[in-house]
């Protein structure tokens, strides 16, 4: 998706969160905690790609530049003692980083900080200077605070007699933010603090215990040491431990994608000076061509669309489209032709919105950007364009082969395809992005990409490391919040690796919306919320309607579902009373939901507190997250079936899992496969090669036409139609459940981490499974049931089930290859 991240103060300071601080069961699991010296802290950034600081053993790289203070190094953290104030310092300067270090302050007036960009003079009596972000034990509360030490004093806050004027005229607005109560109470002050620091180019932002308390831009500085400090207290200790740092930027193609050499499917001659080259598909890359003989220039266009059978160079939205120019006779061989530069691909720190920084490919690579087509102008008809190949870059261990899917219905087919292919071509950043027209990923788009990433490919640690960018580059919609623990369930499901999943679970508190919630257990939307941030579907127009108010069905639904998910992680890595205090917040919250926003009259759901109206998102969002009453399921049920596709791709993802889940087959492949300008047939008749970010041009005007997130039937298809799911974490059983609807067959391949899953079905005249699972995985069947069933056969013998609604339920589950049949009566 591409969505314009909003101004940091409108995102973080305007929303006031509404849960009660002085409730301990809940800010236990709204914030992270990070009191336990052990070392799941140190493993934990270790394996998100971070480089220490400090190495736990002894000062080695570090230095202190005064003639006092004493530090040394005590259990794995460092201590500092002195009687004045300093600083210990790194040996080395850094520019563009992410930093962290947790701080425990002594007891009574203390202050401390991290400095960074600072710069040291021996010669002067405040030897360290520049940037910090400050830790503030006293009861002002301005931790995470930006203040420019022995030079400028308070930046942000700023306060009159402490700043200079140029930071004085968002005085109010500063004090203001930090007196925000989860600004505000962000410093456990008697307990160990996460401080994060990132500089990007002239932007610092801070955190606090996975609070942000600054978002700024200045210039001041763009280059410097990393410092720590003791305030001068006599007779005080202060502490330090798990300081590391990530330089900045990353590039994760570099390891993680490749370039792979395509040669052109056609060569056609327009005209005497322009010659269409076609590549079959889309993809991000660049050519390489043979340096033309003679002198002047030749044209290269990029195009990923065409206009009366030659590249559309004014194509509509953010259709991709560029030109370079070849000097001719310049030099001998093959030289790389690049794409044009668009500078929001590449852009680290934005000027006006406050955009995480883009994803950036290889420099080798040299640009990149997606295209199927090149036209060739001011060469000659004998110019070599046999030798013209394309560069497309993408995932380095993609395996074409890993899956499959094929069916009775030829256009689900194509759409099958098409999706697969979407998800291919669109790792060639190395991390899931939201197309080319930011190259930046959004927890949304990410998860979407994750789902059908893993049914597609057998390699997929993009997922975890797309996760991990995520959770230090976040972007603002509500709910995109929420699809962070998605992943982490996702993929921890996927993996079954407990310790990847507890190096991150902490971290994770901050993205269920607690901080929102009442006494109720609902989420509340300030103002702000309703008119930016809540997003219940994207573009606007894909809304059906939705009534935006305090109370959202749509935002409580995630928060719900975040909030089941968080239980389930943290009863499986051993924090059972956040077990205990996530499924108390669940009963209370999942209780005022229904009873609040769950019409009697109609049957359905409501868009929130204040309205009568009824969108499909306010339904098939519970539907999808299992929070609908058993004895109100079939109401919302049928009521959806009556519904078109009121949504927008993203939202068409948990639409039709919805459907697929509650027995509407049939209506979810006919969404999939309808007549008109809103399902993925017509995206297949349209001839596209990569799936769109949106219906159509009309619904969305600036789409991009290489879009993932409109890639959801690569996950649902293998999902649903197939009928294979994990049903425990790290493959270790697995659910085949088949959907035919209407469909008279369908066969595919499924990747899995213990191996690929082969299922071949067919319903008529009955029902017939042929299965083969990987020799350590195990399996559970569920298989469509009818009126006129009698029996159950495996391998041709009479096996144990229950039928249950139109489902078969195998009561023992099978391993290896077995051929399943529904018997009817004879």
């Amino acid at each position: 998706m591409s969505l314009k991240r909003f101004a940091f103060l409108s995102a973080c300071f305007l929303t006031a969160g509404v849960c009660h601080a002085h409730d301990p069961d809940i800010a236990s699991i709204q914030t992270p905690n990070i009191q336990h010296a052990d070392t799941n802290g140190f493993d934990a950034m270790a394996s998100r790609g971070y480089t220490a600081l400090f190495n736990g053993d002894d000062l080695s790289g570090w230095w202190n530049p005064y003639p006092h203070g004493e530090a040394k190094v005590v259990d794995g953290e460092i201590h500092l003692t002195a009687d004045k104030k300093f600083f210990l310092v790194t040996e080395k300067k850094y520019s563009n980083f992410r930093v962290s270090v947790e701080i425990h302050l002594p007891e009574g007036p203390a202050n401390s900080g991290v400095m960074f960009r600072c710069h040291v003079d021996r010669d002067a009596p405040k030897k360290v200077f520049g940037y910090q972000a400050e830790c503030d034990g006293s009861e002002r509360r301005w931790s995470g605070g930006l203040f420019d030490e022995a030079r400028r004093g308070w930046i942000w806050p700023s306060t009159q007699g402490r700043s200079r004027e140029q930071f004085l005229r968002h005085e109010e607005q500063s004090k203001a933010a930090f007196a925000e109560p989860r600004i505000a109470n962000a410093l456990n002050r008697n307990g160990w603090n996460r401080f994060v620091v990132t500089c990007v180019d002239d932007v610092i932002t801070i955190e606090v215990n996975g609070i942000q308390t600054v978002r700024f831009r200045d210039p001041a500085d763009s280059l410097g040491y990393i410092a720590i400090q003791h305030h001068g207290e006599k007779g005080q200790t202060y502490r330090f431990r798990n300081l590391f740092i990530k330089e900045l930027p990353i590039v994760p193609a570099e390891d993680h994608a490749t370039i792979t050499v395509q040669e052109p499917v056609s060569i056609q001659r327009i005209n005497d000076k322009v010659t269409l080259i076609d590549f079959g598909k889309v993809a991000f890359g660049n050519i390489t061509m043979p340096v033309p003989s003679g002198r002047g220039t030749a044209n290269v266009h990029f195009g990923e669309k065409l206009l009366d059978g030659r590249i559309d160079k004014n194509p509509p939205g953010t259709v991709r489209y560029g030109m370079t120019q070849v000097r001719r006779g310049q030099q001998l061989g093959t030289a790389i032709v690049p794409t044009p530069v668009d500078a929001r691909n590449i852009v680290q720190s934005g000027v006006i919105y406050a955009n995480p920084p883009a994803v950036l490919t290889p420099r080798s690579w040299k640009s990149v950007m997606p295209f199927r087509w090149v036209e060739i102008e001011n060469l000659d008809a004998d110019y070599p364009y046999e030798w013209i190949r394309r560069r497309a870059a993408y995932s380095s261990t993609w395996n074409d082969d890993a899956s499959d899917f094929e069916c009775s219905d030829e256009t689900l087919n194509r759409i099958w395809e098409l999706c697969k292919y979407s998800i291919k071509a669109t790792t060639f950043a190395g991390v899931y992005v939201d197309g080319d027209r930011e190259r930046i990923p959004y927890e949304a788009d990410a998860y979407l990409n994750q789902l059908s990433h893993y049914t597609t490919d057998d390699n997929v640690a993009m997922a975890a490391r797309t996760f991990d960018w995520l959770m230090e580059n976040g972007t603002w919609p509500t709910e995109w919040a929420p699809h962070m623990v998605f992943m982490a369930y996702a993929e921890w499901m996927y993996s079954g690796d407990d310790e990847w999943l507890a190096h991150r679970y902490e971290s994770l508190k901050s993205k269920t919306l607690l901080h929102r919630s009442a006494d109720d257990g609902l989420v509340r939307s300030a103002e702000i919320d309703r008119n930016r941030h809540d997003i219940v579907d994207w573009p606007k127009k894909e809304r059906d309607g939705f009534v935006f108010t305090e109370i959202n069905t749509v935002v409580n639904a995630f928060h719900i579902a975040a909030l089941q998910r968080m239980a389930t992680m943290a009863d499986a890595i051993g924090k059972h009373d956040d077990t205990a205090r996530f499924n108390a917040r669940i009963e209370s919250a999942t209780s005022s939901f229904h009873e609040k926003l769950f019409d009697q009259s109609t049957g359905l759901y409501r868009d929130g507190i204040g309205t009568d109206h009824s969108s499909i998102h306010a339904n098939f969002f519970p539907l999808a997250f299992g929070l609908v009453p058993a004895d109100k399921v079939a109401g919302v049920v049928d009521w959806l079936d009556d519904q078109d596709m009121r949504c927008s791709v993203y939202a068409a993802q948990y639409f039709i899992e919805s459907l697929f889940n509650h027995g509407g087959a049939q209506k979810a492949v006919a969404l999939m496969t309808a007549d008109g300008d809103r399902s993925w047939k017509h995206m297949v008749d349209s001839g596209t090669t990569i799936t769109w970010e949106a219906w159509d041009m009309k619904y969305k005007p600036n789409q991009d036409w290489n879009h993932a997130w409109g890639a959801a039937p690569a996950n649902l298809l293998p999902r649903f139609v197939l009928g294979v799911e994990a049903s425990s974490p790290g493959w270790t059983t697995a659910k085949i459940r088949p959907c035919p609807g209407d469909l008279t067959y369908a066969r595919g391949k499924v990747p899995t981490p213990k191996g690929p899953i082969s299922v071949e079905w067919e319903s008529q005249p009955s029902f017939t499974l042929s299965l083969t699972l990987p020799d350590d995985l195990e399996a559970t069947l569920e298989l469509p049931a009818s009126d006129g069933d009698a029996e159950v056969t495996i391998n041709g013998k009479s096996v144990d089930a229950n039928k249950v609604d139109s489902r078969w339920i195998l009561n023992a589950p099978v391993k290896g290859h077995v051929i399943v049949e529904v018997k009817p009566l004879t």
